[in-house]
C-alpha cells in the first residue's frame, strides 16, 4: 500500500512543471543554438553552373512554347470554319472577322509578346510565330473565298462581264416533276 502511494506521488511529481524557478529574462534571451552537424562557416559559395544552364534551357523552351501558340489554334479554327458553314449571315461574318483580327493583332504585337523573355536570341522563334499567324490569315482568306466574299472572277471587277453560270445545282428534300 505504501509503495502504491509512493508511485502515485512520484508520477505526480514527474508531470509537474515549475515555472517559478526560471527567470523572466531567460525567455526573452534564449541561449544561442549550436550549428547543425556538417555546417561550416568558412565555406565559400560556388556558382552553380548547372542551374544557369537549366535556366537557359527553360528560357528557350518557353520561347518555343510562345512561338507555337498560333499553330495550336489551327485545329480549333478548322473546326469553327466547318461549323459556321458557307452562308452569309451575321454569325459567320463575325467569326471570319475574328479569324482575321486575332492573327493580325498578334503580328503587330510580337515584340511585346517576346519582350518577357530574356536575351535577344529568339529570332527563329519570332519567325515561326509570325509565319504561323500568316497561316491563320490564309485560313481566314480561304473561308472568305468559300463564302464568296473575295472578288476572284472577272465579273467581280468588270461591269459588262456576266457572272459565272453554274452547270449543276444540287437540292434535296423534294422531287420536282415537270
Amino acid at each position: 500500500l505504501q509503495t502504491k502511494q509512493r508511485d502515485e506521488k512520484s508520477v505526480g511529481q514527474r508531470w509537474r512543471v515549475d515555472f517559478t524557478t526560471r527567470s523572466k529574462h531567460s525567455w526573452q534571451n534564449p541561449p544561442p543554438l549550436s550549428n547543425p552537424i556538417g555546417y561550416c562557416e568558412d565555406f565559400e559559395r560556388v556558382p552553380d553552373l548547372e542551374q544557369e544552364d537549366n535556366n537557359a534551357h527553360l528560357i528557350v523552351k518557353r520561347s518555343w512554347d510562345i512561338a507555337l501558340v498560333p499553330l495550336k489554334q489551327v485545329p480549333m479554327n478548322l473546326f469553327l470554319m466547318w461549323m459556321i458553314g458557307n452562308t452569309i449571315s451575321i454569325f459567320p461574318i463575325i467569326m471570319t472577322v475574328m479569324m482575321f483580327k486575332s492573327p493580325i493583332a498578334s503580328i503587330f504585337s510580337y515584340k511585346t509578346t517576346f519582350q518577357k523573355l530574356e536575351g535577344g536570341h529568339h529570332i527563329l522563334q519570332k519567325v515561326v510565330y509570325i509565319l504561323s499567324n500568316f497561316v491563320l490569315i490564309g485560313m481566314a482568306l480561304y473561308k472568305c473565298s468559300a463564302m464568296g466574299l473575295l472578288p476572284t472572277h472577272q465579273s467581280d471587277w468588270i461591269a459588262f462581264e456576266l457572272p459565272k453560270t453554274r452547270m449543276e445545282f444540287a437540292a434535296g428534300g423534294a422531287v420536282l416533276m415537270s
